[in-house]
């Protein structure tokens, strides 16, 4: 696991895009521009182009021509790029992110179409071009950093694992496509230097999209003239010739605080990082309170509630009683979802296997997809074949993969024949506690036939649990990797937790299957300096091929364009992390043992109820702050529960994939930020939870009148099939806060998570020395979370 980096996010406003090039049409910060010449029919849409992160944005395009031949990349399709460039005409072919994937052969396209040369030997010339082979070498576009290197050879400045181009992008039937474009940050490709502050300004970058048509640089034509599909490079001059550039306007990487500024201490699960990464800015602008931020596991949130310094925590469940020696006030701040996102790419059997209207969208994404508990516990316990590194014969008659398996394929009838090259069997998944992994947990062991899967019993293909996993104590804080399986001897060992590895927390999940990325590692044959297997990265799912789950947030879902599954809840419905069914989850909440905390129940019989619905409070003990950092945190909350509601892009205002809070929770938060700001520094005792109706308390049935439904009326009571008493083995019952913390890996020869207490000790150390250092504006980002 990686240690955290020390980040200030400054978000600053940006101006509204200014038209340049062949902008047309621009409705907030979406921006539709059009090709030239032979691409003049071509209109390509980009979705946001202002107020950019490390994200991705969507492009779409009408006007173009088909893909192929055959579903192949032979001709008529897209290569996008990011590329820096001072010149509001646009960036010169030198300042382009290309070139990282030119080894990579899948799918198959022309030669040089993935790469920076730009000389193709005799038969094929660009009579444009102006770079010229010199005697035994290739004409190289060379790559000019913004830091003023330049260099033919790119990999000091971006690979095959961190590069974010798109050498191949499909144009469907109708003439139209679509993808999702990672933008990278200086953070991400400090080549590019996207988003650092310059005279006071952050640095804009571009989006190129080069079109590619049926005919050569040479003007030749593929198809005929002996030619059978492109080679070229989209940088050779004819080619980049019809390039179109789009301009991107990134919110600044710096400081847009105080250098050197004190700095209010916060901390809390990864629910709440997209939301303080866009208040904190709006907060210490004008001379205003500087906020950090430190991610941290639930219970170490608790830990640092009721420690001498408890700053603001933010956290879902509250701290049990027999652990509070002061009055604790909390006030909820954001709300949000556990999802299960992914990418989905169709992958047929081929042409002359399946019927054309079925191979011809090989690449297009799928972008619904139903999951049960007994499939979701399925992929978390390594009960696919192919979730291993070499075939076992304790899963022996298990299916390969997700899309093999029946119970999957009859629920999601869409991949019967279109996923049936796809490779799913996992799901990828952070290494972090947290109470929401117990709440899945739950959700799992409620359901009878996850609960007699996991003890053993087959299901009705007679697919069964790896034995490892058989018994599985429920619920518990974390995602275990009980299955160790290595393969292959000395140099060449692979192990599964080395194929198929833990994320460092949900915003590197669902980076990475946005990029194709498994973040697996596979052994080269030669040994590190002390002897172990040297490992590289396991190459990525190429574009158009990527069939990819992983337990995000529903934030980090929505900031790479992950589409996320319907689980299906406590009355037999498929339901979506939608703004109306989280609202649904916490309109049928009850306040739990803190009167004013309510208990998210993920078996929660109401219909329309999202079952993994993440309520985020802000907890602390104003006895243990003085009187100003009382009205520090007041003020904090006060913006956060009202103008950081209000949902949209740019600085303070709520990302997307949260749910603005009803509002008998804003007022509950006001209310608990005056209590804060009126009790700091006062030594007062515990007082018992206030009840339902009582003042600090949720008014009993406030919260769904908040909710209007279809036509204003409220649904009848749903009631569910009742299920039936949980194993043993797989207890339920038990509150969040006792669940059981099941070591994530046990020991063998890849130490790279944190297991047990160990990662508990890194985590106070982090938070400590966060809390302790105060020396300006910084947000630090627990585990590998270090991307804006």
């Amino acid at each position: 696991m990686k240690l955290a980096r020390l980040l200030l996010a400054a978000l600053l406003a940006t101006a509204a895009l200014a038209g340049t090039g062949h902008a047309e049409d621009a409705t907030g910060s979406a921006v539709t521009v059009s090709g030239t010449g032979s691409f003049s029919g071509l209109k390509v849409t980009v979705g946001q182009t202002t107020d950019l992160i490390n994200q991705t944005v969507h492009l779409s395009w009408t006007g173009g021509a088909p893909t192929g031949p055959s579903g192949n990349f032979a001709t008529n399709y897209l290569q996008l790029m990011q590329c820096w460039g001072d010149d509001p005409a646009g960036p010169a072919r030198e300042q382009c992110q290309y070139g990282g994937l030119a080894a990579q052969g899948s799918p198959v396209a022309g030669a040089w179409a993935r790469r920076r040369q730009v000389s193709y030997g005799s038969t094929l010339v660009d009579p444009l071009e102006t770079l010229k082979p010199e005697a035994g070498q290739q004409a190289v576009v060379p790559f000019r950093s913004v830091t003023g290197v330049t260099t033919t050879s790119t990999g000091d400045f971006f690979t095959a694992g961190t590069t974010n181009e798109l050498p191949l992008a499909k144009t469907r039937l109708d003439g139209g496509g679509e993808v999702d474009f990672e933008v990278q940050t200086a953070l991400e490709s400090y080549g590019l230097g996207c988003g650092t502050v310059v005279n006071g300004s952050p640095r804009s970058c571009w989006l190129v999209v080069v079109p590619r048509g049926t005919t050569e640089v040479d003007g030749s034509t593929v198809g005929g003239d002996n030619r059978p599909q492109l080679d070229s490079s989209p940088l050779s001059a004819s080619n980049w010739a019809s390039h179109i550039s789009i301009p991107l306007k990134f919110q600044p990487v710096g400081a847009a605080c105080p250098i050197g500024a004190a700095e209010r201490p916060t901390s809390g699960d990864e629910f709440l990082s997209d939301a303080v990464l866009r208040w904190q800015p709006k907060l210490c602008s004008g001379g205003g309170t500087v906020f950090g931020f430190t991610q941290v596991p639930d219970g170490v949130a608790r830990q640092t509630v009721v420690s001498d310094n408890p700053g603001l925590a933010f956290l879902r469940d509250p701290v049990p009683a027999d652990q509070v020696t002061r009055p604790l006030v909390y006030a909820p701040v954001a709300l949000s979802g556990l999802s299960v996102a992914f990418i989905t790419e169709r992958q047929s059997a081929g042409e002359g296997v399946v019927p054309p209207a079925i191979w011809q969208r090989d690449g297009e994404q799928i972008a619904d997809l139903n999951l049960t508990p007994r499939l979701l516990a399925k992929l978390l316990t390594q009960s696919y074949v192919l979730s291993l590194p070499v075939r076992q014969d304790y899963l022996k008659g298990n299916p390969d993969s997700l899309t093999a398996d029946p119970e999957f394929v009859a629920l999601n009838p869409e991949f019967t024949d279109s996923g049936r090259l796809m490779s799913i069997v996992d799901a990828l998944v952070p290494t972090v506690d947290m109470d929401a992994t117990t709440a899945l947990w739950r959700w799992i062991a409620a359901d009878k036939d996850a609960t007699d899967f996991l003890n053993g019993v087959p299901d009705a293909n007679g697919m069964k649990v790896n034995p490892n996993f058989k018994g599985l104590k429920l619920p518990v804080s974390n995602f275990p990797k009980a299955d160790l399986t290595c393969t292959g001897t000395g140099l060449l060992t692979s192990c599964a937790l080395d194929l198929r590895p833990l994320a460092g927390d949900m915003h590197e999940a669902g980076r990475a299957i946005s990029r194709g990325d498994t973040l697996g590692k596979a052994p080269t044959g030669f040994a590190t300096p002390d002897g172990k297997p040297q490992l590289k990265a396991v190459d990525r799912e190429p574009q158009g091929q990527r069939s990819l789950l992983a337990i995000v947030d529903t934030p980090t879902a929505a900031r790479y364009g992950l589409p996320t599954a319907k689980l299906r809840n406590a009355s037999g419905a498929f339901v979506a992390p939608t703004d109306a069914s989280m609202l649904a989850a916490v309109a049928a909440a009850k306040p739990g043992a803190v009167g004013d905390v309510l208990q998210l129940d993920p078996l929660t019989t109401a219909k329309d109820a999202y079952p993994l619905t993440n309520l985020a409070y802000a907890a602390t003990a104003p006895s243990a702050l003085d009187t100003r950092a009382g009205a520090d945190y007041a003020t904090f909350l006060k913006y956060a529960v009202g103008d950081g509601q209000q949902p949209g892009i740019a600085f303070g205002q709520l990302p997307a994939g949260y749910v603005p809070l009803p509002p008998a929770l804003r007022a509950q938060a006001g209310t608990a930020a005056d209590r804060i700001a009126a009790d700091a520094g006062k030594a007062l005792t515990p007082p018992s939870a206030p009840a339902p109706d009582e003042p600090g308390g949720v008014p009993a049935g406030a919260l769904a009148a908040d909710r209007p439904l279809s036509g204003g009326q409220q649904p009848p009571a749903t009631s569910a099939p009742a299920s039936a008493p949980l194993p043993a083995k797989a207890v339920a019952t038990p509150p969040p806060a006792s669940a059981v913390q099941q070591p994530v890996a046990q020991t063998r020869r890849t130490p790279a998570t944190p297991v047990g207490f160990v990662r508990y000790v890194l985590l106070i150390l982090l938070v400590a020395g966060a809390v302790a250092a105060a020396s300006g504006p910084a947000l630090t980002r627990w585990g590998s979370r270090v991307r804006r």
